[in-house]
């Protein structure tokens, strides 16, 4: 029962920074990067699919 009280702990801590303005930006931050870094993958797998041919 250890386990899932950390990790309800942990789950409790985050939602709490998320609510605070710089949680907020923070998430933000990570989601754009992760939106360049899939479009990055997109287009270099896109040319290199068109440079095979």
């Amino acid at each position: 029962m250890n386990r899932y009280r950390r990790l309800a702990g942990y789950y409790y801590a985050i939602k709490n920074y998320l609510h605070t303005p710089k949680g907020r930006f923070d998430m933000l931050d990570y989601v754009r990067a992760a939106a360049v870094i899939a479009g990055v993958i997109i287009v270099s797998g896109f040319i290199m699919a068109v440079l095979r041919v």
